[in-house]
């Protein structure tokens, strides 16, 4: 028989609220309601979360306005009208909060802790995936720890079919952390934080001096008879008959010698995602329940793109026209790549929409959209938070309110079209959908890796946090009215947030941003071998200082951020209850040490064909390796030299500085040079 926790809900969903009340009364009682129905118990539904990367407030077209000539520009080039039109049948999420980048948000969504559970990087370290703490082998890398449930173990638990497919950043250092580890059946995607759209390199980007000397691709496939990365063959079967490893492209996908010769467009990583998320929909057995992410590499840099997703004009100004609105801005490069990545994503859901149509799934899925965290607000990266205050990285709302929505057939009627503004956390989602399933979100293997661990004095592993939403969604209740741990710097007691430190991009970013006279922020940094180097210097007319005591807002009557109600006497009672709940929080945070980079993690990749992957305890996980050898030893003697290196300053001054000179070539091409209309 269904559990109990599960029939209440779908029961709610799917006839009347008062059904949910009578079967809370007794096991007897649902049986007894469910034969007068003639009805059989209904599995639960199949949820498709779709996970965007950096798509700021701005970035959906539910989000944006025509109230003047500058905002129907911004509607016009933001084009998503499947995700619109899915929001329109749907229910629009107003208040859901995530960490302010990527990694902890994902680790939160995955684990259902808050971004507080997991290890901290060092400060000025940027991409930690290769670092490793021997002396602790449970919190002692990056990402989740591995003694943490994932969300596809608790579902599988549950009976559903799980995948994962996309961008993973919730730590790969060994088995237990990658999405097999975590409960996924399968995987296909990337592990870091980014790659390469067409050649999936990892590390590429200007700035970058990678720890593994520019080596790899971060691309794999992992299911129950393969793990390894992508090989030529698996890239043939998913539509990409072109070699690109050892070869470098333009933001097309185009030769850099001749711009003519091009690669074919499902080259493109983000076409062979939704190609293979397509095809799990197409063979999947729909009488078992299916529980797919898809997480889009859109819209994270680095911004490429397929030549015909650059033709937006037609679409824009046909918006345009029909607003009677001249466009007034030019296109900037790295505002139209973003504009064409984010109709990218948008005609991805549309792919696996028309997917789950045509097998008849469609009626019995519910849709989750979300985005990790805000947009990036540097000129080279295209986004926008509008109407909203900064961007990634920053504590206010741009970078940690983020765009969110329910929506598929599984909806009940009576709830398509609205908008619930009750606080959801990201974390949520773990506990929401265990209920959903009819699982407990309680981690019992957690909970017994702490009975060791308080012996061995280590850190202890969090709680589940996250709690399930989906009843207050449908109730109209805010289920967050209690204090919200946002991060170490900021707290959020509807409707108050309480925010300290020195927070970057305090600005607020015009509806068609960035443009022509966009000066900042530049901000920029360049990684050398994972510690970063500021190229400028601070940009302190950006930079807002709230110090230890904090600025407080009333972001329902304030969501810009503008009236800071810190020196307020009327609010000092709020102030000061918030300042305590924020000391009191910080302290619980997980005081791990990820250790430092270990060579082991580049050379497993070399042994694994050039692939990135996890690299402590691998055991047996991968089905076929590459011998050691002659190239494995010389690559060893590289890596040595590169780490010894690394103790000399002038070494590490002269790599920072040929990386600057790079940066600052490339930047006026890719971020304000404006397009002749």
């Amino acid at each position: 028989m269904m559990p109990l926790t599960a029939f209440c809900v779908v029961a709610a969903l799917s006839l009347s609220a008062g059904i949910c009340e009578a079967s809370q009364v007794s096991e007897n009682n649902v049986e007894l309601l469910q034969r007068k129905l003639t009805l059989e118990p209904r599995l639960p539904p199949h949820v498709l979360l779709f996970v965007a990367d950096d798509v700021g407030w701005a970035g959906l077209g539910a989000h944006r306005t025509a109230g003047n000539s500058a905002e129907a520009q911004g509607k016009a080039e933001t084009q998503t009208p499947i995700l619109d039109k899915l929001i329109q049948d749907g229910v629009l999420l107003e208040r859901h909060y995530a960490a302010s980048n990527s990694v902890p948000s994902r680790c939160s969504l995955i684990s259902g802790r808050l971004p507080r559970d997991f290890p901290v990087a060092p400060r000025g370290m940027s991409n930690p995936a290769t670092y490793w703490n021997p002396s602790d082998n449970v919190s002692g890398f990056y990402g989740i720890p591995r003694n943490m449930t994932g969300i596809g173990s608790k579902l599988k638990q549950a009976g559903y079919a799980t995948h994962y497919v996309g961008k993973w950043a919730a730590g790969h250092a060994t088995p237990e952390q990658t999405p097999l580890g975590r409960g996924f059946d399968s995987f296909l995607g990337f592990l870091g934080n980014e790659n390469d759209y067409w050649t999936k390199q990892s590390d590429l980007e200007d700035f970058i001096a990678d720890p593994c000397l520019y080596k790899f691709q971060d691309f794999s496939f992992y299911n129950a008879t393969y793990r390894g990365g992508v090989a030529d063959t698996i890239a043939v079967e998913l539509g990409c008959d072109e070699r690109v490893k050892g070869k470098s492209f333009t933001k097309t996908g185009c030769s850099e010698a001749d711009p003519n010769d091009c690669l074919p467009e499902k080259c493109y990583e983000e076409s062979m995602l939704v190609e293979y998320a397509a095809r799990l929909i197409q063979n999947h057995n729909s009488s078992k329940p299916l529980f797919l992410t898809y997480a889009s590499h859109e819209v994270h840099l680095p911004l490429e793109i397929t030549a015909s997703a650059l033709k937006l004009e037609e679409k824009a100004q046909k918006f345009l026209e029909g607003s009677g609105v001249e466009r007034k801005l030019p296109w900037t490069m790295a505002r139209k790549y973003m504009a064409a990545s984010l109709s990218y994503m948008d005609s991805a859901m549309g792919r696996l929409i028309d997917t789950l149509k045509d097998r008849g799934m469609f009626e019995d899925t519910l849709i989750i959209f979300i985005s990790d965290n805000g947009a990036s607000l540097q000129l080279t990266a295209g986004g926008n938070n509008y109407p909203l205050k900064s961007g990634k990285f920053s504590d206010w709302e741009g970078g940690v309110r983020t765009n969110a929505f329910l929506s598929g057939g599984f909806i009940p009627a009576r709830h398509r079209g609205s908008s619930f503004h009750g606080v959801i956390h990201i974390a949520d989602w773990y506990a929401t959908l265990c209920s959903l399933a009819g699982v407990s979100h309680v981690d019992d293997v957690s909970a017994q890796a702490n009975e060791l661990l308080r012996l061995q004095g280590k850190p202890l592993l969090g709680e589940v946090e996250g709690r399930p939403q989906l009843q207050n969604i449908f109730s109209g209740i805010n289920g967050r009215l209690d204090v919200l741990h946002l991060s170490t710097n900021a707290v959020l007691r509807w409707p108050y947030k309480l925010v300290t430190g020195q927070q970057g991009d305090s600005f607020w970013p015009g509806p068609v941003f960035p443009n022509c006279s966009s000066d900042g922020p530049d901000g920029a940094f360049v990684d050398v071998y994972t510690h970063m180097i500021p190229i400028d210097p601070p940009d302190f007319n950006m930079l807002e200082d709230c110090g230890v005591s904090g600025c407080l807002f009333d972001v329902e009557a304030d969501p810009g951020e503008r009236s800071d109600l810190s020196s307020d006497g009327d609010y000092a009672t709020v102030l000061k209850s918030l300042q305590e709940e924020l000391k009191s929080l910080n302290s619980k945070t997980l005081a791990a040490a990820i250790g430092e980079s270990h060579p082991e993690a580049c050379l497993q990749a070399f042994q694994l064909g050039g692939f990135v992957g996890p690299f402590v305890d691998v055991g047996d996980f991968y089905t076929a390796q590459v011998p050691g050898g002659k190239e494995l030893e010389a690559y060893r003697q590289e890596l040595m030299e590169l780490h010894e290196n690394l103790t000399d300053p002038g070494f590490v001054n002269r790599t920072a500085e040929a990386l600057k000179q790079r940066v600052l070539s490339q930047r006026s091409t890719v971020s304000s040079e404006c397009f002749t209309e």
